[in-house]
């Protein structure tokens, strides 16, 4: 997969990860002044949310199927003011991750993981198209960060990792 890792097509993937990044922490940002998702009325927001999600459980071909409808009532909605913390600022340091390139997969992930919970929660909006290139850029794997901090934490990181892992066998 040369053409993948080229260094000039990294500056493609570079570009669509740091616009990917900036949605996030756009929608992060507008959650996070907002009152009804963080601070006094914290939840409110998500609450509305949650239980428009709950309305779309209905008719011969719901939007968002009752096993997920469970989840929103049993664990979603108890824990709504936690859960709209978790929003907000995961969504932010989605972004964050994304733009600096700094732990790009596990800001994917995360960013996936999210669009895939508000697709399940029967909202379409942009989520089809963000996630596409979130899947998109973790197939293209390490060409997505090459210009990027994971070019120089990752190895770092590996290298702790692999001192531990030397030192712990000696012990044994």
């Amino acid at each position: 997969m040369k053409t993948i890792n080229n260094k000039y097509v990294s500056i493609i993937w570079t570009v669509l990860r740091v616009w990917l990044g900036y949605q996030w922490i756009s929608a992060g940002y507008e959650k996070i002044i907002n009152p009804l998702w963080v601070g006094s009325k914290a939840g409110v927001a998500l609450t509305g949310f949650l239980n428009g999600a709950l309305e779309k459980t209905a008719g011969a071909h719901p939007s968002v199927q009752n096993w997920y409808a469970s989840f929103i009532r049993d664990v979603a909605l108890p824990n709504a003011k936690v859960f709209s913390y978790l929003v907000s600022f995961g969504e932010v340091l989605v972004g964050i991750s994304l733009i600096l390139g700094l732990f790009t997969v596990v800001g994917l992930l995360a960013g996936g993981f999210m669009n895939l919970n508000y697709m399940l929660a029967g909202t379409t909006s942009t989520n089809p198209q963000l996630y596409t290139v979130t899947f998109i850029l973790l197939v293209v794997g390490a060409g997505a960060y090459v210009i990027g901090l994971d070019r120089f934490a990752l190895p770092f990181i590996k290298k702790i990792f692999n001192k531990k892992a030397h030192n712990s066998s000696i012990k044994t």
